[in-house]
């Protein structure tokens, strides 16, 4: 590659270079609403792993496996808020 060519260069999500990405909203962090737990009010959050068993007939490869979702939940009580997850998923 030459130099500088191609460094930086944004492109858009289909990969093409000849089209400029959409241009972004600019959103100031200070002005949105802050995220609290709904049992204890906490603002802080992680991400976890939940694990659903895929049986063998439903598996790609014919076999018994595991299939990985990542979960937020609250950093301080671990409650799950539905606006993170689907009711689909709740055990």
């Amino acid at each position: 590659m030459g130099k500088g060519k191609g460094k930086g260069r944004v492109i858009g999500m289909g990969g093409n270079p000849q089209q400029p990405p959409q241009a972004q909203m600019k959103l100031d962090p200070t002005k949105l609403p802050t995220v609290h737990c709904e049992n204890c009010d906490s603002i802080f959050w992680e991400e976890v792993t939940m694990f659903k068993e895929v049986p063998a007939v439903q598996s790609p490869n014919g076999q018994k496996s595991m299939l990985p979702i990542p979960v937020v939940r609250c950093a301080e009580c671990g409650h799950v808020s539905e606006k993170f997850l689907p009711k689909e998923l709740l055990p």
